[in-house]
């Protein structure tokens, strides 16, 4: 290696391009399933696999299919406990609860927490005071729902949101103008 100095690094590029090459063939000969045919998903730790539900769960759960690999193992328990009385829903019915996973499977995560946190919300209300509030908003023109849902408060960013906020009434505030300043050391910021 001492009488050829351009060796060493032509040989270790000659080595990564033979790895780049082979690692490329190697998933290019994996074997596949035929066209059309899904391969199994390894399951959410604790969670249902696909492959083990049942034809008539499949079923019912069709509009999950493609989202079911990223559900939580409690959220797809939650959704197979739902598919018990499908069958003894009528037709239409069962056009609705699939038409709403249908709905529930395009919103993003952040559209699944507002929806969560709006149905929380809702169940506090008495059910008489939830049907007026409904028949309300169903009263509502297009524009002024949008204008509703703009003015509608916007936490803050990066914030998790509380399913059981803390009331108002419960939170401490500081004083106005009290100054808590504590003594700290200048150069490392660590209480004196």
């Amino acid at each position: 290696m001492a009488r050829h100095p351009r060796a060493l690094p032509l040989l270790i590029a000659a080595t990564a391009l033979g790895v780049s090459v082979a690692s490329a063939w190697a998933q290019q000969a994996s074997p596949r399933g035929a066209p059309g045919v899904s391969q199994p998903v390894p399951p959410v730790a604790g969670g249902v696999n696909w492959q083990t539900l049942n034809g008539e769960q499949k079923n019912a759960l069709r509009p999950l299919a493609a989202l079911w690999p990223t559900l939580t193992g409690d959220q797809q328990r939650k959704w197979v406990a739902l598919t018990r009385n499908y069958g003894r829903l009528s037709a239409g019915e069962q056009a609705t609860l699939q038409s709403r996973m249908t709905e529930w499977a395009t919103l993003t995560p952040a559209q699944r927490t507002q929806a969560r946190l709006n149905f929380g919300e809702a169940r506090r209300l008495p059910v008489d005071e939830r049907k007026a509030r409904w028949e309300e908003y169903q009263s509502l023109t297009p524009e002024e729902r949008q204008r509703l849902a703009a003015d509608h408060a916007k936490p803050p960013p990066g914030t998790a949101p509380a399913l059981r906020p803390t009331p108002q009434d419960k939170l401490l505030r500081p004083r106005q103008g009290e100054d808590r300043k504590l003594p700290i050391y200048d150069n490392t910021l660590l209480p004196r």
